[in-house]
């Protein structure tokens, strides 16, 4: 892999190698998937949508900071060939990336904050420089590419790309969870944070749908969480089966960026005609 593609891939879609590798068998094939549109199976009957929204929160998982790089097919690595894998998908996924979900989170994450819900910021995050405290399957990827390079495996605590990217605009009192594995539910305080809360319904937005992405709202059905998934503000080591991620989550609610806006929109105006209507009944009383 050559150094004008190697930084930008780790910098966007961390982990890019370990995780095309741990890729499961059935991703392994480029899915027959309409890529001209995104699911939406919750766009047009939307009466779910008020309930869903009391006891939720918003999370964002490993949208960090990113900069475009692409590859050429000599660049591929032959583990990536091994698997179908080529320069042209993984390119689209980076393009994807920057000029599609990038833009889109900052989009749900404005309308999540229009329904006054918890916003949660989760990234890779190792405590310790030698990476001790990360998931040891990952931490072993790292010495096959990088050896006790330390500094070029890029996602310790402190390093530049180790927090929310700059274009979601955190704030101060949102939560930012460093993260050590793929699934945040088992290398993240992210099960306290959000019993804490007492959320029980999950906005997810990030990537990889393959990966972390996936695991961590595949994890969160399983402890009995409702999830929904906003498309076109994901993202994926390959672009070619991103939707496919998206499908074997199994999420209960898959909106477009534009269409979950419309809703949240909708859902902020009717609790606010529902906030006067009781401020006026009390008065009357």
């Amino acid at each position: 892999m050559n150094n004008t593609y190697r930084r930008p891939l780790r910098a966007s879609l961390p982990f890019a190698i370990f995780l095309l590798a741990a890729i499961p068998t059935y991703a392994q094939q480029p899915p027959n998937v309409d890529k001209t549109s995104e699911p939406h199976n919750s766009a047009t009957n939307t009466a779910w949508a008020p309930e869903f929204f009391k006891n939720c929160a918003f999370v964002c998982i490993d949208i960090q900071p990113a900069k475009r790089g692409h590859m050429d097919e000599n660049s591929v690595p032959k583990l990536w060939r091994t698997m179908g894998i080529t320069a042209d998908d993984v390119n689209a996924a980076n393009d994807f990336a920057i000029d599609v979900a990038y833009p889109n989170a900052r989009k749900v994450v404005d309308a999540c904050r229009s329904l006054h819900l918890p916003m949660i910021f989760v990234h890779w995050g190792c405590l310790f420089r030698d990476g001790m405290d990360l998931d040891p399957a990952v931490r072993q990827e790292f010495l096959n590419q990088h050896g006790t390079n330390y500094a070029a495996w890029g996602h310790c605590l402190g390093d530049a790309a180790s927090r929310p990217a700059d274009e979601l605009g955190v704030r101060p009192g949102d939560y930012v969870l460093p993260k050590s594995g793929q699934d945040a539910f088992n290398s993240s305080n992210i099960k306290f944070l959000l019993a804490n809360l007492g959320a029980r319904n999950l906005v997810f937005i990030g990537g990889h749908t393959e990966a972390c992405l996936g695991r961590t709202a595949t994890s969160a059905k399983a402890q009995g969480f409702k999830t929904l998934c906003i498309a076109d503000a994901t993202f994926n080591a390959r672009e070619s089966t991103r939707l496919k991620g998206i499908e074997q989550s199994k999420y209960d609610h898959v909106l477009t960026t534009a269409e979950f806006v419309k809703l949240a929109k909708k859902v902020a105006q009717l609790a606010t005609k529902s906030s006067s209507a009781n401020s006026a009944a009390s008065s009357s009383n």
